[in-house]
């Protein structure tokens, strides 16, 4: 496989893709301004199902920025991003069915006080998914487990 290096620094492996590749996040040539700083120029990505990618670069160099887009917590001004074949539009069907499938951990994850550690686990299941609440901590249980902090 060649490397291909977007305007940006961002490399993108090139190849054929194989019998039952599936591309989960296709973004293509996209572009974000706010205001007259053009933060994100050309950037095109594919993640494949099961494929792990880091972004990473210096402190303000759009990562988070680019993710946000992703998750349409930020509008991009030009170009497509898609995810699981959905493109991300104006149009706010696309964006909610995008945000039930797709999760971001912020840079500074911030629990809700409030809450437990399972509540805060099971919040977005039971509310947004409509999840039944033991199935959720069922679920969020044996997350826990796995990183062993049950």
């Amino acid at each position: 496989m060649s490397d291909n290096s977007t305007a940006e620094g961002l490399t993108q492996p090139t190849g054929k893709m194989t019998v039952g590749d599936e591309v989960m996040i296709q973004l293509v040539d996209m572009h974000k301004w706010y205001g007259q700083f053009h933060v994100l120029k050309h950037i095109s990505l594919t993640v494949n199902k099961g494929e792990r990618i880091v972004i990473c670069g210096p402190s303000g160099s759009g990562k988070s920025t680019m993710i946000r887009c992703i998750n349409r917590l930020e509008e991009h001004q030009q170009g497509q991003i898609i995810v699981e074949g959905t493109e991300l539009t104006g149009d706010l069907k696309h964006v909610e069915a995008i945000r039930r499938e797709v999760g971001m951990v912020f840079q500074h994850f911030n629990l809700f006080p409030h809450l437990t550690v399972l509540d805060n686990l099971t919040l977005a299941p039971v509310w947004v998914k409509k999840t039944p609440r033991d199935e959720a901590e069922d679920l969020a249980m044996k997350l826990l487990e796995r990183v062993k902090i049950q």
